[in-house]
């Protein structure tokens, strides 16, 4: 009998590890989980949502920042210098959470970047895009959530070191960068083109006239294949090569075990609006046109598959078998309910989006009002500084002055009272000569 309970207790345990171990966690693979377990830790911060954090030993770290920017076909790419860079600057997105810091949100669409950027006449900047950003092939980048990176989440530097093999020497202190965040203009772009996503950001063009310097376009080298990826081979040429691997090779998980750490506090991201990561969005088709170079993203879900039925009446589903001579009359006649109910659910789910974009829209202009109010704010703030300061070196010259008048006019009191002293002493001396001489002329008399 206790054979068998031991027993029984052993398949459990076996069978609730492997569970775990197989339970295909939210938007991690086994390709993410094994390359990036050596440089941090995966952590559950939702149920199911795992997401990676590095081992960060230096202060003040931040994505982005340990690399240089190359041109390419593709746009611009970061050639991160860390060990873990080539997975997490190429796939998912980074966001700063209160209480864990950094965390990377996997995904499995490559870019050069995913990053956003900033710019004027004289600094350029970038920061890691949220996981809020969702790319579509038809638009670009699209928000599921209003949110904007903090100024201190950004990188600046000016434009002749942005192509520096070190531009983590030349980053803007964190003093300046809500001033230069305030005076930079928004801007990304993001595009699709030979079954790749390319990020332009800011025009090659602009960068290489206000650097002064001749940008030259690289090639990247891509890999398909994670048996042919060596990290020894970086460097060794003027090219760049990079690891683009399918989605079912990044997705599938045959690992028997998968450290994971659950803790009691959640993120502060809200999962309902975050839509990158997810498994059942997986592209199946793509009808590239030539004249735009741009693909249809069409994605499986649950509304087109054969075993789920939308908009059907139950009642109709259950007198279907029923012999009935209008049988052929009736289900025409449902099929054209069916694509009416369809057609009007279209235009709600079209009304509901333009509904959210004017709000987004809405959000979006008074965000920037209470920007361009701040920056006016800060303006005044610094020119009521500036006054100050210059009144205070006005009274300080001033006072300046009125010493060294006071020095001077007691000078002149001074002279002044010594030519009186002078004088009365000369005076004193004439008397008594006048005095003696009277004297000595009357003894004269005398005898």
């Amino acid at each position: 009998m206790k054979r068998i309970i031991i027993l029984a207790v052993v398949l459990f345990a076996a069978v609730t590890f492997n569970a775990d171990a197989k339970g295909h966690y939210h938007g991690v693979g086994g390709y993410f989980y094994s390359e990036l377990s050596p440089y941090g830790s995966w952590i559950e911060v939702d149920y199911g949502v795992v997401v990676w954090r590095p081992t960060i030993i230096r202060v003040n770290w931040m994505p982005y920042q340990m690399g240089n920017w190359v041109w390419t076909y593709d746009g611009w790419y970061w050639d991160s210098y860390e060990p873990f860079g080539f997975i997490t600057y190429h796939y998912g997105r980074w966001y700063y959470d209160d209480y864990y810091g950094w965390l990377w949100y996997p995904d499995y669409e490559w870019a050069p970047a995913w990053v956003e950027w900033r710019y004027d006449n004289n600094y350029i900047g970038w920061a890691p895009l949220h996981p809020y950003a969702t790319f579509s092939i038809s638009i670009g980048i699209f928000w599921s959530n209003t949110y904007y990176s903090p100024y201190n989440h950004w990188n600046f530097v000016t434009y002749n070191h942005f192509c520096d093999p070190y531009v983590y020497n030349y980053y803007v202190g964190p003093d300046y960068k809500y001033r230069i965040y305030g005076e930079t203009k928004y801007r990304n772009e993001y595009g699709y083109r030979n079954g790749r996503v390319q990020n332009r950001g800011i025009d090659v063009k602009y960068i290489s006239t206000r650097s002064g310097q001749q940008i030259k376009q690289r090639d990247i080298i891509r890999i398909n294949d994670s048996k042919d990826w060596k990290r020894d081979d970086f460097g060794k040429s003027n090219q760049i090569r990079t690891l683009d691997l399918k989605r079912d090779e990044l997705v599938k998980n045959d690992l028997t075990r998968m450290e994971v750490k659950r803790e009691n506090r959640r993120t502060s991201l809200d999962m309902e609006k975050v839509q990158i990561g997810k498994r059942e969005n997986v592209r199946t088709n793509q009808n590239e046109n030539k004249s735009t170079n741009r693909n249809v993203d069409v994605r499986n879900n649950d509304q087109k598959r054969k075993d789920v039925k939308t908009n059907v009446d139950k009642s109709f589903e259950e007198k279907r078998f029923e012999p009935n001579r209008n049988s052929d009359l009736n289900s025409d006649r449902n099929k054209e309910k069916i694509e009416i109910r369809n057609k009007e659910t279209v235009r709600n789910n079209k009304k509901v989006d333009l509904n959210q974009n004017r709000n987004e829209n809405i959000t979006q202009n008074k965000d920037r009002e209470n920007d361009q109010y701040r920056n006016k704010t800060d303006v005044k703030k610094d020119l009521n500084k500036q006054n100050q300061y210059q009144e205070k070196e006005v009274k300080r010259e001033n006072t300046k002055i009125n010493q060294y008048d006071q020095v001077k006019r007691n000078e002149v009191k001074d002279q002044k009272r010594n030519d009186v002293q002078n004088r009365n002493n000369n005076e004193k001396k004439v008397k008594t000569d006048r005095i003696v001489e009277k004297d000595n002329t009357r003894e004269k008399n005398r005898r």
